[in-house]
């Protein structure tokens, strides 16, 4: 990671968001709908006010990462960031792909078709290949990982990942890595892993659980 930037875990209860500090903030994801108020103490209680946010980085299109992105486009004049296929997700605030991968992850589908939808809104920067991070007096960049759905993306700064739902923490388990529950493409999710480890990645910050050292992580392959 740039000795300019930092990484702060930003705890949403079943989720987490975060922050990345430089010259001017950035910000991973946006939790569920209704946790305004929690994310906006969170990103305080790290020093940062979301009115200070230069840009906010969408990992993919289900409404545990998206829900907060309507009110941070109320509150705050950051730019929204996610690749092109939650792009068209965001437009009718609509979930990406709930494809379970095993029988405990069908048996939630239900649960998390309910809570599936947020406010709709239109992204500032669709993202199809990979984008650096440059602009922002970060070293580091944007990167499509397809998989989990089709429309993910993880940001690399040097030997740390922030990687959404890319893997996550067993239940009851949450420093173990494991595949998502939900998984689109398995194939498209190997390629993503393959690629954010050949960028030199040693330690992967999920969504849920983690972190996780990169040599666990290769060890799902």
């Amino acid at each position: 990671m740039d000795a300019r930037s930092t990484i702060t875990r930003i705890e949403l209860r079943a989720t987490s968001a975060y922050l990345i500090r430089g010259p001017a903030p950035l910000l991973v994801d946006s939790g569920m709908v209704g946790q305004q108020a929690l994310l906006r103490f969170q990103l305080r209680r790290a020093g940062v006010d979301p009115k200070d946010l230069a840009l906010v980085i969408l990992t993919h299109a289900h409404a545990d990462h998206a829900g907060g992105l309507a009110w941070l486009r109320a509150s705050t004049d950051a730019a929204i960031a996610c690749s092109e296929e939650a792009s068209a997700c965001l437009e009718r605030g609509a979930s990406a792909c709930l494809k379970p991968r095993a029988l405990a992850a069908r048996a939630l589908l239900p649960l998390l078709r309910k809570v599936a939808t947020y406010p709709a809104i239109r992204c500032d920067v669709a993202i199809r290949e990979p984008m650096t991070l440059a602009p922002y007096g970060i070293d580091g960049a944007i990167v499509p990982t397809p998989g989990h759905t089709r429309g993910c993306l993880s940001v690399v700064l040097g030997e740390d990942a922030i990687v959404g739902d890319l893997v996550s923490g067993r239940p009851g388990r949450s420093h173990t890595p494991s595949l998502p529950m939900m998984l689109e493409d398995r194939e498209a999710w190997a390629a993503s892993v393959r690629e954010v480890l050949n960028r030199g990645v040693k330690r992967f910050h999920p969504a849920h659980g983690g972190p996780f050292d990169a040599d666990r992580v290769a060890e799902l392959l």
